[in-house]
């Protein structure tokens, strides 16, 4: 599967778009190479990676949902969280199919031959844990626990290039609406902790919508944390792939808040406690 886009944002990371638009990153240095996600699994990610470095690679999930984990199956052995295991197995081929076609339209003719198949005995899944180090010469990638989106969702540390990917954990439409994500209260304390890094770090990636973006958006999904725990915010209904939720802050079709502030929140009835 061709569509595949590069994009290489220091000497040490290159962000991979896949076809529905969710990034990858490719960390590299100079004894090894981590895969941060593997995208919706369409196929051709593999092969990428092969031409783009020579280094042994690893393979580091943020978390199990099928728009990042998707690709899983390519390899023999990917680091994921294991509260996210569960996902894997639920985030299957349909769900995957269903995911490319709402991204990339209904003219895509998608087909089941284009993806690769879903993680089987094949692929061993080892534990990724808070605070674990992937070194790679030069360079070493930091695992940071920040349990909300889902509850083995996590951040990815460089602080080599004073940087960190927030993935689905933290953005502009952070989901904290689906059975397997937290409560509010408990992603609000996993935002503060989260908050303990602010000193490592000058540049935050995201996995959706654009490479870099704000440390604002840090700051103002606590601030919703705070606003959807005492009722006062705006409380939007929102429906995304058939799940009925809230979206904490009004935003537009861009995905822009219309207050001019960054991070925002989508949440459940169960989740908004």
């Amino acid at each position: 599967m061709n569509g595949f886009r590069v994009n290489k944002l220091t000497e040490r990371v290159t962000q991979i778009i896949d076809p529905t638009d969710v990034f990858c990153f490719l960390v590299q240095g100079k004894e090894a190479a981590v895969l941060i996600d593997t995208g919706t699994g369409l196929k051709g990610l593999k092969k990428l990676v092969e031409e783009l470095t020579d280094l042994p690679v690893t393979v580091v999930l943020t978390h199990g949902h099928g728009d990042h984990a998707g690709g899983a199956g390519e390899w023999r052995k990917v680091y994921l969280h294991p509260a996210d295991r569960g996902l894997v197995g639920e985030h299957g081929m349909e769900m995957r199919m269903g995911y490319a076609a709402a991204m990339m339209g209904t003219d895509a003719n998608l087909t089941e031959e284009m993806f690769v198949p879903s993680p089987g005995a094949d692929t061993e899944f080892a534990e990724l844990y808070d605070g674990q180090i992937f070194p790679l010469g030069g360079a070493e990638l930091e695992v940071v626990s920040v349990p909300g989106h889902t509850r083995g969702s996590c951040c990815m540390l460089l602080r080599a290039e004073r940087s960190i990917l927030y993935g689905d954990a933290c953005n502009v439409n952070t989901l904290v609406s689906g059975e397997e994500s937290t409560t509010i209260s408990e992603y609000k304390q996993s935002l503060l902790r989260l908050k303990t890094f602010d000193d490592a770090y000058d540049t935050v990636c995201y996995s959706h919508g654009m490479a870099t973006g704000p440390r604002q958006c840090l700051e103002d999904n606590i601030e919703l944390c705070d606003r959807i725990l005492a009722g006062t915010d705006d409380a939007v209904p929102d429906n995304f792939l058939g799940r009925t939720a809230f979206r904490a802050a009004k935003m537009d079709e861009q995905y822009r808040r219309l207050d001019g502030k960054f991070g925002n929140i989508v949440y459940s009835e169960r989740t908004k406690k």
